[in-house]
């Protein structure tokens, strides 16, 4: 093998061809193009294929100059990392408070202003310092001169005379400083007042101006501070949608994935076309003449330098992708008319991504061929009489031991095409490093393939085994027997029959609604969110050439789910889509998407238009069960012209323009009806008093008590009067005798016998002349004493319906419900 020449390609390198989705999985083709070959043995490995495929589904052909002499298929740990596929962005921008806290104050202009007051101020200052001193030198002086002038009696030799006058002149001079430093000091301090007035106008216009200042300051700030907050929530925001981001990837990136190496023969030319494990001859394929030329003259090219080209196309299955029908129906009870918008979800719950392919729906159910299913023979049916300690299982004359063996052995083997879906937490996620933390793809402490391999096997088993007991309990089987080996089934089930009986189970508590989202396709999505892989899921959306039923089973459904349909509510539809184009063929149909699309993994299906149905003449119809119930219920019939099958599916119900909730349209074939319900009709008032009772008169000595009841229901349309007829279908009923000696006997309406025709019914319920003419109504007994009106009441109109009945009784007995 030294001489071998290894070529390895990732998957997601390679270009899809097409990928075909089906009701319970899908078909994948990728294709290598010009693959270059050297003469001699060329291995070629193709890695990362989803750990969900089917490994026995694998098939590689291809054009050219080669022999394909060898397949193997391993599942391996995925060795790739995740954090460089998905690369964090953690260079998130710091939201910290774009403000500056320690900028200063600006000059508001005033400075220069009050600096020159101030000075002026410092100046007068001085000036009333100057005069205060003169007055203050002029009082001191004064004080002397006083002083001299008392001692001018105590001193000899003195003229008084010249001591007056001295003193007198002396005086006038200290007065006249006196007076100037007064009348100084009183100019000074006016204008110093007037300067502090002056100051006091200038600081009070600066102080409103650092006021503002301070005002703008604190604005800017808060604005700084809501932008910084924006930007952190949006930074948490966006961190939190990254991690969201990361954690659906996450879902969907595989801890191990399926490789597949093919060894090419270059040294001769034969056609390549193999499954797994097989070795093609020119007995199996026959390449086309054009091809078997171009090829020779790539092989002659290619000798010349010394290798030589092929293609191959690899092709698999895997049960995590599939489609579900989805609808979106406008009625209009103006014109009874609707218009049907036929959708496709479409779910990838692979590892992988499919980029630019072509996307074909199918309704083929290939869970099942019955190929490998012998004709049985009946076993003869020995039986014997059985005491009472026999058990439960004594009494075999209902069904034998080999009917119920066989039937759960049919109904695990009509999903053996359908893989019971792997553990999905061993195949998906992120590895934890020793800490618990995520690791991003770090391999080492991952367990070996063989021992994954080993615990999907045992959960396959699990599962099936589950499945199985189910049908046995379901059936009234006493177990697994001795003539069922599960081993012998193989673990290639695709769906389990425990979520199967719960959706009934789930079923029978909602009733008869049809309104329900469906089991089905809750159920798949139920697959991808966590747990186990496939731990609740319910296999494909049904069996049948359709997609839309699951047998006998499903159909039993359609015909519960087609009469009480109720309503749920559900946003509406609001997307728009390009239209499929279909093609039948046999019991399948196709719908080929146009263009090429891309399907990435994801948890939510995406959603494609595939065609669009309109109705025409829509019977609209009115059931009123006034016994239980006093309103009015709103039926619709549809009629499917078309030649599209409808697949039961959900869908988003409009009546006349207004949104009414989510229903259910059963499986339609083309030239079928259907019926939904649409809820009650607030248009239709019903009224259904008490009944009212009184004695028969019939014999005064009779040995019979008789009573005659009287039950009325009144229907009035208050549509107004220029609308269309309504009609109702209105039920009741009348008791039922289980004793001869009871008799029970109808009175009106007058002339009903069961089995019989129909008889005319009904008054007006109103008084006047205009209310005559309200419609019509017939009444037929049907079985069970049901008594049926058909009723056509005319726009504004109102009528009465009345049953009256005699109930007659041995004296003395008494008149119970049994």
């Amino acid at each position: 093998m030294d001489n071998v020449a290894k070529q390895e390609f990732n998957l997601r390198d390679l270009d899809t061809k097409s990928v075909t989705l089906f009701p319970s999985r899908a078909q994948i083709v990728r294709e290598v193009k010009s693959l270059q070959l050297t003469p001699g043995l060329n291995e070629v490995t193709i890695v990362g294929l989803t750990p969900t495929l089917d490994e026995e589904s694998i098939k590689v052909e291809g054009t050219g100059s080669a022999t394909i002499s060898d397949i193997s298929v391993d599942l391996v740990a995925n060795l790739a990392s995740f954090e460089d596929f998905y690369p964090s962005d953690d260079d998130e921008s710091d939201c910290s408070i774009d403000f500056d806290y320690s900028a200063k104050k600006p000059d508001f202009g005033y400075d220069d202003q009050l600096e020159a007051l101030d000075d002026r101020e410092t100046l007068l200052k001085d000036e009333l310092e100057q005069a205060k001193e003169i007055v203050a030198s002029a009082g001191r002086r004064l004080k002397i001169l006083d002083a001299y002038g008392n001692s001018l009696d105590k001193k000899r030799n003195v003229v008084i005379q010249e001591g007056l006058a001295t003193y007198l002149n002396e005086r006038e001079s200290v007065f006249a400083d006196h007076q100037k430093g007064t009348s100084e000091i009183r100019r000074v301090e006016k204008q110093i007042k007037k300067l502090q007035d002056e100051r006091l106008s200038v600081s009070k216009l600066e102080t409103k101006a650092r006021k503002q200042w301070d005002k703008d300051r604190e604005k800017e700030r808060k604005a700084a501070v809501k932008k910084a907050d924006k930007q952190r929530a949006k930074r948490i925001d966006r961190q939190r949608e990254k991690k969201r981001i990361k954690k659906e990837r996450a879902n969907f990136w595989p801890k191990y994935h399926y490789t597949v190496t093919v060894t090419l023969d270059a040294s001769a030319y034969t056609p390549l076309s193999s499954r797994r494990s097989s070795i093609s001859s020119e007995a199996d394929v026959q390449l086309v003449k054009q091809k078997d030329a171009a090829a020779q003259e790539t092989a002659a090219g290619g000798e010349s330098s010394g290798g030589t080209s092929c293609d191959l196309a690899i092709s698999y299955v895997t049960s995590s992708a599939f489609w579900a029908p989805s609808y979106d129906l406008q009625l209009s009870t103006t014109n009874n008319t609707a218009n049907l918008s036929f959708e496709a979800k479409l779910t990838n719950a692979t590892s992988e991504t499919w980029r630019n392919a072509k996307i074909i729906l199918s309704t083929s159910q290939t869970s099942f061929s019955g190929l490998e299913d012998a004709l049985p023979s009946l076993v003869p049916w020995h039986v014997k009489l059985g005491n009472k300690s026999s058990g439960i299982y004594a009494n075999d004359v209902l069904h034998s031991r080999e009917e119920r063996d066989e039937q759960v052995t049919w109904e695990v083997q009509r999903h053996k095409q359908q893989n019971i879906q792997k553990p999905r937490a061993e195949l998906f996620g992120l590895w934890n490093d020793a800490k618990g933390g995520e690791a991003f793809g770090t391999v080492a402490a991952a367990p070996p393939a063989s021992l994954v391999k080993n615990k999907v096997a045992l959960a396959q088993q699990v599962q099936l085994q589950a499945a199985e007991q189910q049908l046995r309990n379901n059936y009234g089987g006493p177990g697994p027997s001795n003539n069922i080996n599960l081993a012998s089934l193989a673990p290639a089930v695709l769906k389990s029959s425990v979520p199967r009986a719960q959706a009934k189970k789930s079923r029978a508590r909602l009733g008869s609604s049809s309104f329900a989202v469906s089991e089905e396709v809750k159920a798949r999505s139920d697959r991808f969110s966590g747990g186990l892989f496939g731990s609740t899921a319910v296999g494909g959306s049904g069996g049948g050439d359709g997609g839309g039923g699951g047998g006998a089973e499903s159909d039993a459904e359609e015909e519960d789910l087609d009469g009480d349909d109720k309503t749920i509510l559900e946003a509406t539809p609001e997307l728009d889509f390009q239209d499929s184009a279909m093609e039948e063929t046999g019991l399948t149909t196709t719908y080929d998407l146009p263009g090429l699309r891309t399907l990435t993994p994801r948890s939510r299906a995406s959603k494609q238009r595939i065609a669009r149905v309109n109705f025409s003449n829509i019977v609209f119809n009115h059931t009123v069960v006034a016994k239980y119930k006093p309103v009015a219920y709103l039926k619709a019939k549809l009629r499917n012209t078309s030649k599209l099958t409808l697949l039961r599916g959900p869908a988003g119900l409009t009546l006349d323009g207004s949104f009414m909730g989510r229903t259910r349209i059963p499986r339609c074939s083309s030239g079928d009806s259907f019926h939904l319900s649409l809820g009650i009709d607030p248009a239709i008032r019903v009224v259904y008093p008490k009944p009212e009772v009184r004695r028969s008169t019939t014999g005064m000595f009779s040995k019979e008590d008789s009573s005659i009841y009287t039950r009325t229901v009144t229907l009035t349309n208050t549509k107004a009067a220029a609308g269309k007829a309504a009609t109702l279908y209105v039920l009741d009923q009348v008791p039922i005798s289980e004793d001869e000696r009871l008799r029970v006997a109808i009175h009106s309406p007058r002339g009903l016998v069961s089995g019989g025709s129909a008889v005319a019914s009904g008054v007006p319920g109103r008084e006047g002349a205009d209310q005559k003419d309200w419609g019509k109504a017939t009444a037929l007994l049907r079985k069970e004493n049901e008594i049926s009106w058909e009723v056509n009441l005319k726009a504004g109109k109102s009528v009465k319906l009345t049953l009256e009945y005699e109930v007659s009784a041995p004296s003395g007995e008494f008149v119970v419900q049994c």
